[in-house]
C-alpha cells in the first residue's frame, strides 16, 4: 500500500504501479525463501535475488517516479522527494540486518537484529 501511496501521488501510470509493486511482491517473497530456506547456498541466493529486486524497485522508485512527478506543483515534488528519501534510507537497511543478523551471518544477536528492524519506518 505505501508503493501504491506514493506511485498515486507521483502521478504514476497503472502500468508503472503495478510493476511497482509487482517488484515489491517477487522481493518479500524472495526474502521469505530465503528465511525459510535450510540449506546456506539457497539462503545467500535467496537473499541476493530479493536485494536484486529491492535495488531494481528503489531505482524504479527514482527514476520512473522521479519523472512523473517533476511537471507537478511544488508541495507534491516535495511530499513526494520526503517520502521517497525515507523508503530509500529505511528499506536499505532491512538486507543488511538479515545478513549481519541471526538468519544470516550471526554477526549481531537477536537483540541487535530487533533493534535494527525497530528503525522507525514510513
Amino acid at each position: 500500500l505505501l508503493l501504491l501511496d506514493i506511485g498515486l501521488l507521483a502521478g504514476g501510470s497503472n502500468r508503472d504501479i503495478l510493476t511497482l509493486v509487482g517488484l515489491d511482491a517477487f522481493m518479500i517473497v524472495t526474502g521469505l525463501g530465503a528465511t525459510l530456506m535450510k540449506i546456506p547456498v539457497a539462503r545467500f541466493a535467496f537473499w541476493t535475488i530479493s536485494t536484486i529486486a529491492m535495488l531494481v524497485l528503489l531505482y524504479y522508485l527514482v527514476a520512473v517516479f522521479g519523472d512523473a512527478v517533476s511537471g507537478s506543483d511544488p508541495d507534491t515534488v516535495s511530499t513526494f522527494n520526503a517520502l521517497r528519501n525515507i523508503i530509500l534510507v529505511t528499506w536499505l537497511i532491512y538486507p543488511v540486518a538479515w545478513l549481519v543478523g541471526t538468519e544470516g551471518l550471526n554477526f549481531i544477536g537477536l537483540y541487535g537484529e530487533t533493534l535494527l528492524f525497530m528503525v522507525p519506518r514510513p
